[in-house]
């Protein structure tokens, strides 16, 4: 079974176009949250993931464009994350915000001989936590997952790529599909293959949606910020 991992798209399309194109046929498609914030297309984003995924969880700026709750937003993105919602909210329906507002915090799915739960952040802080699966003990995970009965899990949030191993399950994080956050502007996603589970590197195209950013009536200071971010990756 041929099952797509995604996070943190951040209503990147030029990100999303890709991968349509690098995995035309999946069986299926897990998203772990934030469609919205930072991008420039949060309307093209949001529907093809309503449309597309198998299962979909509520990231921080999901629930802050739902519900204006404001979780997790890094300080130094703060002026960006509050210009973008408040541009998602005047591009998307009202029909468009609470599909995404309906999404759960946390969901699991079995799918063919695998059972998958999938959240933004952590169990215990689904839209604000932050875990780094390489630098965590195997007491953390233990203490963090052993209740969650489940094969492979999968994370977002930190936009950073990650698969750690520990008994005998597996937690993955996609990484960033939108924003990636290691240094180079690729975008990321994960591939799980009847157990087998690989990080995938994507080139796109990062000048357009920094040329749709040009284009929105964002802030210059914004929009400098975010071209930057799309050009060389977050660090």
């Amino acid at each position: 079974m041929h099952v797509l991992l995604l996070a943190d798209v951040h209503a990147n399309w030029e990100a999303l176009l890709s991968l349509q194109r690098a995995e035309p046929k999946p069986d299926a498609i897990l998203f772990a949250g934030d469609a919205v914030g930072y991008g420039p297309d949060p309307l093209n984003c949001v529907r093809w993931l309503l449309t597309h995924t198998t299962l979909a969880v509520r990231g921080n700026h999901d629930q802050a464009m739902a519900s204006a709750e404001i979780v997790g937003m890094p300080s130094e993105l703060g002026d960006a994350a509050l210009e973008t919602l408040a541009y998602s909210r005047r591009l998307l329906t009202q029909r468009d915000q609470a599909r995404v507002g309906q999404w759960p915090t946390s969901a699991s799915i079995a799918l063919g001989d695998a059972r998958f739960y999938v959240t933004h952040g952590t169990p215990r802080d689904p839209l604000g936590g932050q875990l780094n699966p390489a630098t965590c003990t195997e007491a953390e995970l233990h203490a963090l997952f052993d209740d969650i009965p489940a094969n492979v899990i999968v994370l977002g949030h930190t936009h950073m790529p990650a698969i750690r191993q520990f008994g005998g399950r597996l937690i993955v994080n996609p990484g960033s599909l939108g924003q990636p956050r290691y240094g180079t502007p690729d975008a990321t996603y994960a591939v799980w293959n009847d157990g087998r589970v690989q990080i995938k590197h994507l080139h796109y195209d990062h000048d357009e949606p920094a040329r749709k950013l040009r284009l929105t009536t964002l802030s210059p200071e914004v929009v400098d910020q975010l071209s930057g971010i799309l050009a060389t990756g977050l660090v």
